[in-house]
């Protein structure tokens, strides 16, 4: 299970392609929902944004979370009522988890790719006006889909393997997945910087130093292989 977190401004435009129940591919389907008026997607926007024009200072009170889980927990989540249940009741802990609480949202399953997953959409302004917190959330969502996956028995994609499920990923994230592997692999086989370099120019890769601005401190690392390039930051004592 992974899920991924994006604030936004506009609740109109990330409610309708959440609720997009008119696209037969994603054919969406609304869950559940929680403090808006879902007789129509226009009305569902509206209710988010006449709560968030409470804290009109706040100018992103949009958060849209993409919750996944892996194709080989397809079983877990068939496309019935059953199924339905389970994604909410995980997607509700979360959000509890993640102190996402008395606020207005709502949660829409998609049917467009193989991995099951569903689409939540919720205003940072609570019910009573309080800005929801989104403080350190990278590292607290991690910590939660992790002990989630192991609480409902869901799959463990195995920890920096190349068994992580490529049919996620889109062709330019795959070119810079692919990139970094190769930069892992040449690092792990490589006892001196020559070594790196070496394998690194069989593989076609060209790297450069990242400087931080008026230093000389090395900050990073950057590679690129053809037009393609990615970051990727290293313990430059390792090598």
């Amino acid at each position: 299970m992974i899920a991924k977190i994006k604030t936004r401004v506009d609740f109109g435009g990330i409610v309708n392609y959440a609720n997009d129940q008119k696209n037969k591919k994603k054919c969406a389907t609304l869950l559940a929902h929680e403090g808006v008026c879902a007789i129509s997607n226009k009305l569902i926007a509206d209710s988010f944004c006449l709560q968030a024009s409470i804290r009109l200072k706040v100018k992103s009170p949009v958060k849209h979370v993409s919750l996944a889980f892996s194709s080989q927990d397809i079983n877990h989540f068939p496309d019935n009522e059953e199924g339905n249940a389970l994604m909410v009741e995980i997607a509700k802990k979360w959000m509890e988890q993640m102190r996402i609480r008395n606020t207005q949202y709502i949660i829409a399953r998609h049917h467009d790719t193989k991995h099951p997953h569903c689409h939540l959409v919720f205003n940072r302004i609570d019910n009573e006006g309080n800005l929801i917190s989104d403080s350190n959330e990278r590292i607290r969502n991690a910590k939660i889909c992790r002990a989630l996956t192991k609480e409902y028995g869901l799959y463990f994609a195995p920890k920096n393997s190349k068994a992580r499920n490529k049919s996620r990923l889109r062709p330019h994230q795959l070119r810079k997945y692919n990139l970094r592997s190769s930069v892992l692999d040449a690092r792990a086989n490589s006892h001196s910087w020559n070594d790196f370099f070496s394998i690194l120019k069989g593989l076609g890769i060209d790297m450069r130093f990242n400087h931080a601005e008026n230093a000389d401190k090395i900050r990073g690392i950057s590679f690129c292989q053809d037009e393609y390039s990615t970051w990727l930051v290293l313990n430059l004592t390792v090598i």
